[in-house]
C-alpha cells in the first residue's frame, strides 16, 4: 500500500481492501450491516405499527424508551461481553431482545394496554445485543496496529448506509405488506448478526477481557463530554431537517435532505479514513460546526439551497465519529475496551435523545433555523471542552 500522490486512487481502494483482508474482517463487516439495519428500521417501524393503534406520541415514546434503555445498559453490557463468557452474553441478550420485540408486536396487534408495549420496548432496549460495542473494540484495535483510522471509518460509513436503506426497507415492508413484518425483519437481522459474531474464531475471543480497577481519567471524561455534545448537535440537525421541510410545505424533501447528509458523511469518512496522517478532532468538530451554520443560512433561501448544503454539512460527520472512537481507543487502558466502548455507546445515545428533544422544541417554537442556537454552539462547546481538558500525549498525537 502506498501513500504517494501519484498512486492515491489505488491507495484509497487498497486501504479498504486491507481492512477486509481476512475472512473474519469480512464477516464482521457483514455483521455490522445486519445489526445496523436492525437498529435503523426500529424507529420507523414503531411509528408505522403503533401510531394507528395508539398515537404518534405513543409511537415516539416507545422508540424513545428503547433508545434510553439501550443507553443506560450499554456500559454493563460492554463490560460483560468482553469477558470470558462474551458469546453467552451475546446469546442471552439476543433472547431478551427478541422477547421484547415479540411482546411489542403482539401487544400492538392485539391492541393491549399501551403499558405492555412500553414494557416490551424497555426489555428490548435493556437487552439489545452489544454487537456495536464489540465491533468498535475490534476496529479500534485494528486501526491502532494499522496506524490509520480506516476500520472505524468503514464502520461509520456502514452506519450511514444503513440509516438510508433501513427506513426505506421498513417502510416498504409495512406499507406494501403488513406493519408487523418490519419487526420480523428486525429480529431476523439481529439474530443473524449475533450468530455470525458468536461463531468460532470470531472477534469476541480477540477482544481483551475487562480489567478490574479504575480506568477513568479527566481527559477521558472530557472526550465523553465532547462526544455527548457532538451527538446532541448532530441529532438536532437530523430532526430539524424534516421539520424544516414540513414548515416550508415541501415534506417530500425530508428524505432527500437526510439522504444527502448521509451521502456526504459516507464520502468524508471513507476519504479521511484512507489518509496516512490522522485528522484531529478539533478541525473535524470545527468542520461540523461550519456545516451546521451553512445549513442554517441556507434554510431561509430555498429547499434547493438546503439540499445543496446537506452533503457539504455531512462531510465531517462520519469522520468525526470515527475519530472519536479512535481517540477513545488510544486512551483506553489495556483490558478496559469493553467498558470504554460501552460508555461511549451510552453517551452517544443519550446525546441523540437530548438533541432530538431540544432540536424539535426549538424548531417548533421559533422555526427550523433556530437550531443554529444549538448545533454549532454545541460543536464549539465540544472543542472548548477538549481544549480545557489538556489532552494527554495520546490525544495530542490524535
Amino acid at each position: 500500500m502506498t501513500g504517494t500522490r501519484g498512486t492515491r486512487p489505488f491507495g484509497f481502494v487498497d486501504t479498504y481492501r486491507d481492512v477486509l483482508a481476512t475472512p473474519v474482517d469480512r464477516r464482521l463487516a457483514l455483521v455490522s450491516v445486519l445489526s445496523k439495519l436492525s437498529y435503523g428500521m426500529f424507529p420507523v417501524s414503531a411509528v408505522l405499527l403503533l401510531s394507528p393503534r395508539y398515537s404518534y406520541g405513543a409511537a415516539g415514546g416507545a422508540a424513545g424508551v428503547m433508545l434510553l434503555a439501550t443507553a443506560v445498559s450499554s456500559p454493563a453490557r460492554g463490560r460483560l461481553v468482553t469477558g470470558r463468557s462474551g458469546r453467552a452474553v451475546l446469546l442471552l441478550c439476543l433472547a431478551g431482545y427478541l422477547a421484547g420485540v415479540t411482546g411489542l408486536v403482539v401487544g400492538a396487534s392485539e391492541r393491549l394496554p399501551f403499558a405492555v408495549v412500553l414494557l416490551s420496548s424497555l426489555v428490548a432496549g435493556l437487552c439489545a445485543p452489544p454487537v456495536g460495542i464489540v465491533l468498535r473494540a475490534h476496529w479500534t484495535a485494528a486501526d491502532r496496529r494499522r496506524g490509520r483510522p480506516s476500520g472505524n471509518a468503514l464502520e461509520s460509513a456502514l452506519m450511514d448506509i444503513t440509516l438510508i436503506t433501513g427506513p426505506v426497507l421498513a417502510t416498504w415492508l409495512s406499507v406494501s405488506l403488513r406493519p408487523e413484518l418490519p419487526f420480523v425483519a428486525v429480529g431476523v437481522l439481529m439474530a443473524a448478526a449475533v450468530l455470525l459474531l458468536s461463531a468460532p474464531v470470531g472477534v469476541t475471543s480477540a477482544v481483551a477481557p475487562h480489567r478490574d480497577g479504575p480506568w477513568v481519567s479527566r481527559p477521558l471524561l472530557a472526550v465523553f463530554g465532547a462526544l455527548f455534545l457532538f451527538a446532541a448537535a448532530l441529532s438536532a440537525v437530523e430532526i430539524v431537517l424534516p421539520i424544516h421541510a414540513q414548515q416550508r410545505h415541501v415534506t417530500g424533501y425530508s428524505g432527500w435532505f437526510l439522504a444527502s447528509l448521509s451521502l456526504g458523511s459516507i464520502a468524508g469518512a471513507l476519504v479521511l479514513g484512507a489518509l496516512p496522517a490522522k485528522v484531529g478532532l478539533p478541525p473535524l468538530l470545527g468542520g461540523f460546526a461550519a456545516g451546521a451554520c451553512l445549513l442554517g443560512l441556507a434554510m431561509p433561501v430555498s429547499p434547493i439551497a438546503v439540499l445543496a448544503a446537506c452533503p457539504l454539512a455531512g462531510l465531517a460527520i462520519g469522520s468525526t465519529f470515527a475519530r472519536f472512537y479512535g481517540v477513545l481507543g488510544e486512551m483506553t487502558p489495556a483490558g478496559a475496551d469493553g467498558s470504554v466502548q460501552g460508555w461511549a455507546t451510552g453517551v452517544t445515545m443519550t446525546g441523540f435523545a437530548v438533541g432530538n428533544a431540544a432540536g424539535a422544541a426549538l424548531a417548533g417554537e421559533h422555526g427550523a433555523p433556530a437550531f443554529l442556537v444549538l448545533s454549532p454552539v454545541a460543536g464549539v462547546a465540544a472543542l472548548v471542552l477538549l481544549a480545557l481538558a489538556r489532552p494527554t500525549h495520546h490525544e495530542e498525537q490524535a
